[in-house]
C-alpha cells in the first residue's frame, strides 16, 4: 500500500473532555481481529466538549523497508475533523488558514474568556491532582489586553524550497508562511520580506522589540535582502537587540531567554516584586544614583540611603538578569545564578550599572545550596521541567523567609509545591496567579507565592 492508499474512516463523534494539549476526546467502535467490538479513544485537535462532528481517522502504517521497521514504534493515527454538525457556543472562527494543522496553536478556535476559564481549570485540577492542595488558593487567569500578535520571538523552519513557517503538527512538514496572528507584527513585516526570497535552511530565528524598534535576525540575510528589510523600514541586527521593561533596558542575544510576551511580562515582574516583597511596588521608593552625564546606574545605597528591604535575595535561573535587575532597585543586596554562557553575557551588560547584584555562572542545583543559608527571599524560574531535586532540598535544609515561583508549566509547579509544603511542610502556599503568556494556545504561565512556616 502506498502512501496516497493509506485507509481513512469517517465517523460520527459527540466530542468528550479537553486533554491538557488541547485535543478533545473521541470514542469509537471497532471490531478487532478476534471479531470483539472493544472501543478506542481518540485525540481530536481543534474540537470542543459537546460539539456533534465528523471525523477523518488515518492509520499510520508501518515503514515497507526492512531497516526502517526495524526501530519503528506504531503511532496514534491522524484525526482531523471535516464537519461540524453541532458547534459549541464557544466556538469562533479561527484567523489562521493552517489553523488544525500548524502545531503551533490549539486554542484559536475557542473564545477568549473560555481558553481563560480553562486554563483556570487546568491548574486548579494539577494543584489538587499532583500538589495535593484540597482548596487551593487561585487567583483568576491575568488576560493578555491583545491575545494576537504578542510574540516578539519566533524560530521558523525553512523547507527544501528556501521557504520560512512552521510545522505540521506531529511531523516535520513545513507550512509556508507569510505571516502569523500571534507573531509582533514587526516579526510579521520581517517574514514577509524573507517569503520572498530563498532562506538558508534549517531554521530562521527572529527577535523584536516594539520599545526600541529593533529586530534580530540569524542567521543574518545577505546584503541585498538586509537592503530589503532596510528599506522596509526594519532596524535588523544580527547579535544582539534592547528590550525594556518595567523602566529598565535588557540587551537580548538570539540564544539567550527573555519573556515572549513583553506586556505579560510587565505585569509578571510587578507580580513578582509584589509577591516577594510584599509591598505595592508603586509605593516603594526608588533611590537612584547617576553618573556626571546623567545615566542612571543603579540604587543609590550609601550616602545617607538605605535600600528599602535589608537582606539577601536571589534570581535563580536568572536568565538575561530581568528579575535581578528589578530586585536590585529595592533590597541591599541580589545574587543571581545563570548557567548559559550567553545569557551570562547579557547579564553582565545588563547588571553593568549595579553596585549590589553578585553575578553567579553556573548551575542553579550546584550553587543554590550554598547560598540558600543567607537569604531571605528568593525568585525561582526554572524550565519547563521545574527545579531539580538538589534545589528542593536546599529550600527544605535552609528555607527563605519568602519564595517565589515562576513556572511555565503547572503540572511540574504542582509537582515541586508538593514536596516543599506537604512532603516537608516547611512553607505555606500563598497564592498561585496563572497569567495567560501564549493566548491561543495551552501553554500557562504562573506564579506562586510561598512563606516560610514559623512556629
Amino acid at each position: 500500500m502506498t502512501q496516497q492508499e493509506r485507509p481513512i474512516g469517517y465517523h460520527n463523534v459527540t466530542l468528550g473532555e479537553m486533554t491538557l494539549e488541547g485535543d478533545t476526546l473521541a470514542e469509537i467502535s471497532k471490531v478487532n481481529e478476534a471479531g470483539e467490538q472493544v472501543v478506542r479513544t481518540l485525540h481530536v485537535p481543534a474540537g470542543l466538549p459537546g460539539e456533534q462532528v465528523t471525523i477523518a481517522v488515518e492509520e499510520v502504517p508501518a515503514p515497507q523497508r526492512r531497516r526502517h521497521r526495524r526501530h519503528w514504534k506504531p503511532r496514534p493515527p491522524r484525526v482531523e475533523i471535516t464537519e461540524i454538525h453541532q458547534a459549541s457556543p464557544l466556538r469562533v472562527a479561527a484567523p489562521c488558514p493552517v489553523f488544525g494543522t500548524c502545531g503551533g496553536c490549539q486554542l484559536q478556535h475557542m473564545q477568549y474568556t473560555a481558553q481563560l476559564r480553562w486554563k483556570w481549570s487546568v491548574v486548579r485540577q494539577l494543584l489538587r491532582d499532583i500538589g495535593g492542595f484540597d482548596d487551593p488558593p487561585l487567583l483568576e487567569t491575568v488576560p493578555c489586553d491583545d491575545p494576537w500578535h504578542y510574540r516578539n520571538h519566533m524560530r521558523f523552519s525553512v523547507n527544501r524550497d528556501g521557504q520560512p513557517g512552521l510545522t505540521a503538527r506531529g511531523t516535520h512538514r513545513v507550512l509556508p508562511l507569510t505571516c502569523c496572528p500571534i507573531a509582533h507584527e514587526q516579526i510579521n513585516r520581517v517574514l514577509g520580506v524573507l517569503s520572498q526570497v530563498s532562506n538558508a535552511r534549517p531554521q530562521l530565528l527572529v527577535r523584536c522589540s516594539a520599545a526600541s524598534g529593533q529586530a534580530l535576525l540569524q542567521p543574518y540575510p545577505a546584503p541585498e535582502i538586509a537592503g530589503q528589510l532596510a528599506a522596509a523600514g526594519l532596524d535588523v541586527h544580527s547579535e544582539t537587540m534592547e528590550e525594556v521593561l518595567a523602566g529598565e533596558t535588557f540587551r537580548i542575544r538570539p540564544s539567550s531567554f527573555f519573556q515572549t510576551n513583553t506586556a505579560q511580562a510587565e505585569k509578571m515582574a510587578r507580580m513578582v516584586l509584589e509577591g516577594l516583597l510584599k509591598e505595592t511596588v508603586d509605593r516603594i521608593p526608588l533611590p537612584q544614583r547617576r553618573t556626571p552625564s546623567g545615566e542612571r546606574c543603579g540604587p543609590a545605597w550609601g550616602a545617607g540611603n538605605a535600600p528599602t528591604f535589608r537582606g539577601t535575595y536571589a534570581d535563580a535561573y536568572c536568565g538575561v538578569g530581568t528579575f535581578a535587575l528589578l530586585l536590585a532597585r529595592h533590597v541591599e543586596k541580589v545574587i543571581a545564578i545563570e548557567e548559559s554562557a550567553s545569557a551570562i553575557k547579557d547579564a553582565r551588560w545588563n547588571l553593568r550599572n549595579t553596585v549590589n547584584v553578585e553575578l553567579l555562572q553556573g548551575k542553579t542545583e550546584d550553587l543554590l545550596p550554598g547560598v540558600a543559608a543567607q537569604l531571605d527571599g528568593l525568585v525561582l524560574d526554572p524550565p519547563r521541567t521545574g527545579c531539580q531535586q538538589k534545589v528542593l532540598d536546599a529550600l527544605v535544609q535552609h528555607p527563605v523567609a519568602r519564595l517565589v515561583y515562576v513556572s511555565c508549566d503547572p503540572e511540574t509547579l504542582a509537582r515541586d509545591l508538593n514536596v516543599l509544603c506537604h512532603l516537608h511542610s516547611i512553607y505555606r502556599l500563598c497564592w498561585v496567579q496563572p497569567l495567560d503568556m501564549f493566548p491561543q494556545t495551552v501553554h500557562i504561565e504562573c506564579i506562586a507565592v510561598l512563606e516560610q512556616i514559623t512556629l
